[in-house]
Formats: C-alpha cells, sequence, structure tokens
C-alpha cells in the first residue's frame, strides 16, 4: 500500500492550544495554503492559480499543521463541546516516490505559532514516517537558514553534503516559477 494512502496523525497540547499534524488530503485548507505561500513567512515560495497548487497538492505527501480552535458552550461560557473547527497553520510537502527519495520543500508554521517547538515536532513526526520506508536512499532539502539547519540535522538526521564527505553536486535548473526573494525581503 502506498504509504500516501496510510492517513497518519499526530495530536500535541502547547499552552492549552491543541494541535494536530496530519496528512489527511481531505483536511488541506488550499486557500490557507496559497495565502502562506504568498507571505512573507514562505519567502522563498508565491501564491499558485487555484488549479496548479491542487496539482500540486495531489502529486506530494503532504503534512499539515492544524490549531483546534475549541467548542464554547454558550449558556455557562465553558469549553465543554468537542473541538469545532481546524484552521491550518503548518505545512510540509514531501515529493517522492514512496520508496527511495524525497524532497522535503514547503516547510512553515505560521509566525503566531512560532516558538513553541511545533517545527521541531512536525519534523519528528515526518521522520517517524520515513524511518519506516527500508529502501529510502535520500531525503534532500535546500535552506539557506542556518537555525533550519540545526533543527532538520537534530530531527531529521540531515547533513550539509560538504559536511559528510561526499562529493556530490546539487545541481538545478531554475524555471519561471522561481522567486528570487530573500528571506526578509
Amino acid at each position: 500500500m502506498n504509504p500516501k494512502d496510510q492517513i497518519r496523525s499526530w495530536t500535541r497540547e502547547v499552552d492549552n492550544t491543541i494541535y494536530t499534524y496530519s496528512t489527511d488530503p481531505s483536511l488541506i485548507d488550499l486557500a490557507a495554503l496559497n495565502s502562506a505561500l504568498a507571505s512573507d513567512t514562505v519567502w522563498w515560495g508565491r501564491a499558485l492559480p487555484e488549479e496548479a497548487l491542487k496539482r500540486m497538492v495531489d502529486h506530494s505527501y503532504n503534512f499539515a499543521l492544524y490549531v483546534t480552535e475549541k467548542g464554547h458552550n454558550e449558556q455557562d461560557g465553558s469549553s465543554q463541546q468537542p473541538p469545532q473547527k481546524l484552521q491550518m497553520v503548518g505545512f510540509a510537502r514531501l515529493i517522492t516516490d514512496y520508496v527511495t527519495f524525497g524532497y522535503l520543500t514547503d516547510v512553515y508554521v505560521l509566525l503566531a505559532h512560532q516558538g513553541k517547538g511545533l517545527g521541531a515536532w512536525m519534523m519528528e513526526c515526518l521522520n517517524e514516517v520515513l524511518e519506516q520506508w527500508p529502501e529510502l536512499r535520500r531525503v534532500v532539502l535546500f535552506t539557506g537558514d542556518v537555525y533550519a539547519a540545526k533543527l532538520y540535522e537534530r530531527t531529521l538526521g540531515m547533513r550539509d553534503t560538504k559536511e559528510s564527505g561526499g562529493t556530490s553536486m546539487v545541481m538545478q535548473k531554475r524555471g519561471p516559477g522561481a522567486v528570487a526573494r530573500k528571506m526578509g525581503d
């Protein structure tokens, strides 16, 4: 069975707020994802036409982070009802053959939810999935952020190819969809 067909979910409470990290494609809020791609938080991205965004998501193994808005009891003001709505506040996308290779991209946590260890938790959950792929050769990603590189090293065991003594080169062809913005621009 394709790992994409096996929906995985993790839940964590941080500061009395419930977060869910899930591979369930039916939960992905395309408008929220496109809004994040257009924001300064995802400085390497840009908004996409709806059909292109849907195709991108359909052809990736997606891990989305949600915050649960707790139910509210109108009579006494307490929060006793089950959770009502999931709001997408983070994302990670793995482009993969589900056997030997993966390219991790579009990893983000919205600014209002940063500083709570959620990015590390997201990568630990992703690593849990990757460790179940016995034929996996490598997962790659691009980052220009030293803090992010340390996070990926700590949570996923990633290494800069130069540091591992390899002679491999990472090569790329930039297309018209590449964004020239730099972090903070």
